[in-house]
């Protein structure tokens, strides 16, 4: 079987390299671009993946007194909002949910808020779950990879990596595809086609077409990206 080797860049200096080599190079690349002033505090480096395709990551770097709440809406934004779902962290046994719906309609009384410091959930090593969408879910896994002492201004966290876009053939011709069709994702081995085949392809719901996007949340519910 042929590994496949995902890239991606570094935001900070502009580094191309693999997930693994990326690892490595944000030991340091960090601590060379911050501001230089501010009062240093403790920060976490976090890397996120799609908890089922390695090929959909990123690399963070955030406050440990930013809370959940805010980790949870920069995942929104950049990989998975499409309609308002619900989601959770699940870290050692505990499920921190939105803080609406701890202990409302939709919660559970032992479910904890989001509202919760990263330092008082979670430390160097640590590894917890995010689930957005409890009926077409998607699944991140997360990490702590490392922390240091550093200044990161005013905002909570930074973007510091993200994996390079996949490129998909379409199942008809092989060009690269712009659409993946949200009923030949359960029923073929490729469900990706490109703008000429998109609306036409042999298929029972050719209509039901979502734009191929960088997010783990690809074909999903009305993700578009």
């Amino acid at each position: 079987m042929t590994r496949f080797t995902s890239y991606g860049t570094c935001t900070l200096c502009g580094k191309r390299t693999s997930k693994a080599g990326m690892t490595r190079h944000l030991k340091s690349c960090p601590a060379e671009h911050e501001p230089s002033r501010g009062r240093a505090t403790r920060l976490f480096r976090l890397r996120v993946e799609d908890a089922f395709s390695p090929i959909f990551w990123m690399d963070l770097e955030m406050k440990a007194g930013a809370t959940l709440d805010e980790l949870d809406n920069f995942l929104r934004w950049t990989w998975l909002e499409c309609c308002g779902h619900l989601s959770a962290f699940h870290i050692g046994g505990e499920d921190y949910m939105v803080p609406q719906a701890v202990g409302g309609s939709f919660g559970d009384p032992d479910e904890r808020s989001m509202e919760i410091e990263l330092s008082d959930a979670l430390s160097s090593g640590t590894r917890f779950e995010h689930v957005y969408d409890f009926g077409t879910s998607t699944e991140l896994k997360l990490r702590v990879v490392d922390e240091r002492e550093g200044r990161l201004g005013r905002e909570p966290l930074r973007l510091l990596s993200r994996n390079e876009p996949p490129v998909w053939a379409c199942e008809v011709c092989g060009e690269a595809a712009a659409w993946v069709c949200q009923f030949c994702m359960y029923e073929t081995d490729n469900p990706f086609y490109c703008e000429d085949h998109a609306e036409d392809h042999d298929c029972e719901e050719p209509e039901m077409v979502l734009p191929v996007v960088n997010s783990p949340r690809m074909g999903m519910c009305g993700y578009t990206g």
